[in-house]
């Protein structure tokens, strides 16, 4: 079996006591004509050392070790880096597991569709309604894929599959990703989402021997780490809003008040587009906004986004949004009061809530966007 669009790709194997699938797996890879296999021994200690001896000698083969066992993040981001400095001739990537869930077939055909389009990422999706699949695999990558769309907006069938493409013009992105274990998986797709990093699917076989029993994943503890990871900028965002929100709505009740008591002046109705909108809940709201803007701003663009990018990119973007919520947050916090009878304090939690899911959607899709990849393609040809 020989096909010519498998010379410049390499197999990457994290492999962390692996059991005797490997080396029939690796030795179809080798006939296969696959340009590079690399095999990444994740600390699985000496009573493994025979299965590694077991792998055939062929220069084709390269077999990495290390002690102690770091996580499978690790071992594909040193399989990465020896890709990248020793393998030039090398311009496709697919990472396999080791624990024979991934077949040599499906291997062949995610190197042919890479070679087809290479641009982002290509994931080997498996189909969960199959009667083989455990029920806990079933049920956690679906609800997984779910919380995945609803925060990062894209849709990704099997967000958990080892079997994935890409060209080498993603190298040293992959590489930069963080996460030593299973997380790391999960923080790909997320840094490609938000860098709008193309995520494609290859359906590939559903392969689930003896319930999974030779996967090292554990449900929950590696779960945990995984919705950590999927959490994190949704909750620092979450913090983040808090914290200007405090500010703004601290600044609201004191400017609100002070209007009332000492500026009766500011106590009528002006007519915004269709809605009434109360001089001195209007004018508090927008002092308090300028204010805990900007302090919202510097958080989300140091913590919450890391975004890199100049202030002269992203501030006047913000400013939009930011204008927006303020519009929006008036209004609906006037017709509250005048036309509901609530009262502006308590109006302004329920309005600025809704608008705080809008306000992450916008920023995360608009605002503040990771710096997207070259396309692969063009440059896994040059």
């Amino acid at each position: 079996m020989q096909t010519s669009y498998a010379l410049d790709t390499a197999i990457l194997i994290p492999a962390y006591q692996p059991d005797q699938k490997l080396s029939p797996y690796v030795d179809a890879l080798l006939a296969a004509r696959f340009g590079k296999i690399v095999v990444v021994d994740d600390g699985s200690g000496n009573g493994f050392k025979a299965v590694f001896d077991g792998l055939p000698d062929n220069p084709a083969l390269h077999v990495i070790h290390y002690t102690p066992n770091r996580g499978k993040g690790m071992a594909l981001r040193t399989g990465l880096c020896y890709l990248q400095d020793e393998c030039p001739e090398i311009q496709y990537i697919v990472t396999a597991d080791s624990d024979g869930q991934h077949t040599v077939e499906d291997t062949l055909r995610m190197a042919q569709r890479l070679h087809e389009d290479a641009e982002g990422v290509l994931l080997g999706s498996r189909d969960f309604s199959q009667p083989n699949v455990p029920k806990k695999s079933r049920y956690g990558n679906r609800l997984t894929s779910v919380v995945f769309c609803l925060l990062y907006g894209k849709w990704v069938g099997d967000t958990q599959t080892g079997l994935r493409g890409f060209s080498r013009a993603l190298l040293p992105r992959m590489i930069a990703v963080k996460g030593d274990r299973y997380e790391y998986e999960m923080n790909v797709l997320i840094d490609c989402a938000l860098a709008k990093v193309p995520i494609r699917s290859l359906t590939i076989a559903t392969v689930y021997e003896n319930n999974n029993e030779g996967s090292h994943f554990r449900p929950f503890r590696d779960g945990m780490r995984i919705y950590r990871v999927i959490f994190s900028g949704f909750f620092r965002f979450i913090s983040s809003s808090l914290i200007s929100f405090g500010v703004d709505y601290a600044l609201f009740l004191l400017l609100n008040g002070l209007f009332k008591s000492y500026v009766p002046g500011l106590d009528f109705q002006f007519r915004f587009l269709v809605f009434q909108v109360l001089a001195r809940v209007g004018l508090a709201t927008a002092l308090a906004r300028i204010v805990s803007g900007l302090v919202n701003f510097y958080l989300n663009k140091r913590i919450v986004f890391e975004d890199q990018t100049s202030a002269k990119k992203t501030l006047p973007r913000y400013l939009c949004v930011f204008v927006l919520m303020l519009i929006l947050s008036s209004v609906f916090t006037s017709n509250a009061h005048t036309l509901l009878g609530m009262r502006e304090s308590r109006a302004k939690i329920i309005v600025d809530l809704v608008l705080f899911f809008v306000s992450y959607f916008l920023q995360r899709k608009w605002v503040f966007v990771r710096k997207p990849q070259l396309k692969g393609s063009e440059s896994a040809k040059s």
